[in-house]
């Protein structure tokens, strides 16, 4: 490394590298004792109070009061701002030139009261939900505890729709509809046992597919959440616990409050009762990924949402001549991979598949199956269909891993069960160690690089200031290493090519739109004329709205152009 500091050049001998170092730092000390001594001051002295009524009252403990009050009207003003909403925003972004300074800012503590600030790396800002920026991290937290707690009885209640599902989605019940008799008789009977087969299985993946568009909204309308991927995370981890639910519920074909008072009452009977009901429900969990294959993956293969946009833009418009570029547009907007929604899909079958593959190994293959083809699916969709809208990092897979891991666990303890059910005690002595050990395995993983890999290493953060540019040959352009001078240059890059309306709220830097063309691609002459009276009223106020950039640059021509902040 070539670059200046406070401690002399880099570039000098090691041993007077050392010395002045050592000298500098000795003088910075004593500089540094002398102000600690200077800067102590008494407490409630005269130079802190002039009024010697205002002394004695703060030794008698009137500043304790006033500090409880202090504290008590800023508690009063949060909730008065979660009621009436807030009056200034509680997010802020603040723009760096350098990876070093951004790490330094987000991993040191920037002030003393604890929770008044918390800093982290700011998300892209196509993540950013900017409808809900302003919402302070209180509000949004006691949201969310509201939430988790009516979600929690949900859990409990579960077995009431299920109940429902399974009392109503009978041959019976659908034959007194008008005009359906005829199922009762159709060919010997023979409709009426297929339908009262898979009828109830059909109705629970109706009932469980309806639930992700619940919790996002949930997430979204009422908790605020400011990110993206912050919705399809909490959408991942409520629908994957509802998921566990829906499989307990349906092994143990009754209520969870009869199981829990069960479970209370002798707390050892919690292995038994998994271990007796899970092998006699391995025909319907069967049926289950058997309808999962023949109609869930071909529905994600046909992008349901989307044909049915299409189907009914068609049937509204006899002629796509009477439809607008922004109507076709909508249609074939681009689509992002619904982590939320897609994750606790897939979870789901692993479960199922951890929980029988040693008690029912004949729900393997089904597995396999499945598996099989959804990986032909999923591949297809991802390479060919979904698009990113926005980038978050990698933030949905350590979630799914911690939720794989907490699905093994619940495939341990039922096996685990289900030899104590079979009066065994050296199998059972033996397993016990087993969802120990995986769940150490899930806060190691969680510890060690989950929560690291949500910041930078400082040692990352230099290494990519300082990193050189290199030629269309590959050779190194800067061959002697001045390391210092390449990173002010790249920081000069940096500011020169930064957009200050990346971070900003959109609707402040939006100026005066322009309209579409009929088609993309062929103009229109009204459109046109009002095209350029309308540039001149951009070109007036100095700004260029992000409508007016996308329209006059090449579509394959990235907008964000990947600014540090």
């Amino acid at each position: 490394e070539y670059m200046k500091s406070q401690y002399g050049t880099i570039g000098l001998s090691a041993e007077k590298r050392v010395r002045l170092l050592h000298d500098t730092a000795s003088r910075r000390d004593v500089t540094e004792d002398q102000s600690i001594e200077n800067d102590v001051v008494p407490p409630f002295s005269q130079s802190v109070y002039a009024s010697t009524l205002r002394r004695w009252a703060g030794r008698l403990g009137m500043d304790f009061a006033i500090s409880g009050l202090r504290l008590a009207n800023r508690q009063l003003d949060i909730a008065a701002e979660g009621l009436i909403g807030s009056t200034m925003s509680s997010t802020g972004f603040v723009t760096f030139l350098d990876l070093s300074s951004t790490t330094c800012a987000v991993s040191a503590p920037l002030t003393v009261k604890p929770g008044a600030l918390k800093a982290r790396v700011a998300p892209e800002p196509r993540e950013i939900n900017w409808e809900n920026v302003h919402i302070s991290k209180t509000t949004l937290l006691r949201r969310e505890q509201f939430v988790n707690l009516i979600l929690f009885v949900g859990v409990i209640l579960w077995s009431f729709p299920l109940a429902a599902i399974q009392a109503f989605a009978k041959a019976e019940y659908l034959a007194q509809l008008p005009g359906m008799r005829w199922i009762l008789t159709f060919h010997g009977g023979t409709l009426t046992s297929f339908v009262n087969g898979y009828l109830p299985v059909v109705a629970l993946l109706v009932l469980i597919i309806i639930l992700p568009l619940i919790f996002e909204q949930i997430a979204r309308r009422y908790e605020r959440r400011k990110t993206f991927s912050d919705v399809q995370s909490s959408m991942l981890s409520r629908y994957f616990f509802f998921q566990l639910a829906n499989v307990y519920v349906s092994v143990t074909a009754g209520s969870i409050l009869k199981s829990l008072a069960d479970i209370l009452d002798h707390p050892s009977n919690i292995l038994g009762l998994l271990g007796d009901s899970l092998p006699t429900m391995v025909g319907y969990f069967v049926a289950l990924l058997v309808t999962k294959i023949m109609a869930g993956l071909p529905m994600v293969f046909l992008r349901f949402g989307a044909l049915s946009r299409m189907l009914i833009l068609r049937l509204l418009a006899s002629s796509e001549k009477r439809v607008t570029q922004r109507e076709l547009d909508w249609v074939y907007r681009l689509e992002n991979v619904q982590y939320g929604w897609e994750f606790p899909t897939q979870l789901l079958v692993v479960v199922i598949v951890f929980t029988y593959a040693i008690i029912c190994p004949i729900i393997l293959p089904f597995g396999l199956l499945y598996f099989l083809g959804a990986l032909t699916v999923y591949k297809k969709q991802i390479l060919y269909v979904y698009s990113p809208v926005y980038e978050s990092g990698g933030a949905m897979f350590p979630i799914a891993i911690q939720r794989t891991l907490f699905g093994l666990v619940c495939g341990q303890m039922t096996l685990l069960g289900y030899t104590v059910t079979r009066h065994c005690y050296y199998q059972p002595a033996s397993l016990i160690p087993l969802p120990i050990m995986t769940v150490w395995a899930m806060r190691y993983m969680s510890r060690t690089f989950a929560e690291p890999s949500g910041s930078l290493s400082m040692e990352r953060a230099r290494h990519y200031d300082r990193s050189l540019h290199v030629s269309d040959n590959g050779r190194n352009q800067d061959p002697l290493g001045r390391g210092a001078d390449r990173t002010m240059q790249n920081i000069e890059t940096r500011r020169r090519t930064f957009d200050k309306n990346s971070y900003r709220q959109p609707v402040l830097t939006e100026v005066a739109a322009l309209p579409w063309m009929y088609r993309r691609g062929s103009d229109d002459d009204e459109t046109v004329l009002v095209r350029q009276k309308l540039r001149g009223v951009n070109r007036r106020s100095g700004v260029l709205s992000r409508r007016e950039m996308s329209q006059e640059i090449p579509e394959e021509t990235p907008l964000h152009n990947g600014n540090l902040v």
